[in-house]
């Protein structure tokens, strides 16, 4: 992104726009923890590691931070898009929002924005997608789950990175290798489930927030997308456990059953059209809300 300042003059007083840097962390996460978002030190660190994001600075106060994430071979998304409360009512979201999708080319965005949000980001070009609901909680040990015929479940690791890249491409339509990659070197474990035929779905696990995520979740449908979320479950080992998953009744109905609780509700929002998604691979949990 443009390194040169921007300034936006609001009530008299200057607020400018700068690319974030590593020492922005400390006040990225001070201001998470006061919107109650359940990012830890080492997640804003990791995400930040991804992506780059830029600050809206009042003085010597940072009012506002956002961050984006490009893929290849064209594409991007847009989260952890947030404005201190006492700085709200300026423009500073419009302006972050503004800079963070225009320095991404014509490929497509997505974002997924609160429902009371859903105006802001239509007039910024973005149309409506579906909805995502986190889920969270300890989990109970769920039952052991049947798998379809002539498949397996087994753990994954980094020589399993170029296919399940190559799923979550197929299911998300965005190259995000850099995003597995990282997602797998945190893994406290991740599966492929396996066929004669060729790898059909993967979950991982990783430490987030105030214990672990499972995420993304891809998978040909919902019993073995459950198969997996069990599994992962049963490694957990009794921590707090979240997912962001996508909305379906049947896993959202086995969630609730696995003693997790609704917690909010999300809404995908869309700029430009990623690339088709196979039929074979549908994405049941995302990697988390900020990068979709």
């Amino acid at each position: 992104m443009d390194p040169a300042p921007l300034t936006l003059m609001s009530d008299d007083k200057p607020v400018h726009l700068r690319n974030m840097v590593a020492a922005d962390l400390a006040a990225a996460l001070s201001l998470s923890e006061h919107l109650r978002w359940p990012y830890r030190a080492s997640d804003w660190e990791t995400l930040f590691a991804l992506g780059e994001g830029r600050i809206a600075q009042l003085g010597d106060t940072i009012a506002g931070i956002g961050l984006r994430w490009l893929w290849e071979p064209r594409g991007a998304s847009v989260g952890l898009v947030s404005v201190a409360p006492a700085s709200r009512g300026r423009g500073i979201g419009r302006r972050l929002m503004e800079t963070l999708t225009a320095g991404a080319g014509n490929g497509p965005m997505l974002l997924h924005a609160p429902t009371d949000s859903e105006a802001f980001c239509r007039r910024l070009g973005f149309t409506l997608g579906g909805y995502v609901h986190p889920y969270e909680g300890k989990a109970i040990q769920a039952p052991l789950m049947a798998l379809p015929r002539g498949c397996r479940l087994r753990p994954a690791g980094h020589k399993d990175l170029p296919r399940i890249a190559a799923m979550d491409h197929a299911a998300s339509g965005a190259g995000r290798r850099r995003l597995i990659e990282a997602w797998l070197a945190h893994a406290m474990g991740a599966v492929v489930l396996d066929h004669a035929d060729g790898p059909l779905g993967f979950a991982i696990l990783r430490r987030f927030g105030r214990g672990a995520m499972i995420g993304p979740v891809v998978a040909p449908g919902a019993g073995p997308a459950k198969a997996m979320i069990a599994h992962l479950a049963g490694l957990a080992g009794g921590r707090f456990l979240r997912i962001d998953a996508v909305a379906d009744p049947e896993i959202e109905a086995w969630l609730r059953d696995l003693g997790l609780v609704h917690a909010g509700g999300m809404r995908a929002m869309k700029k430009g059209a990623f690339a088709p998604a196979s039929p074979d691979f549908t994405t049941f949990a995302l990697a988390d809300l900020a990068t979709g």
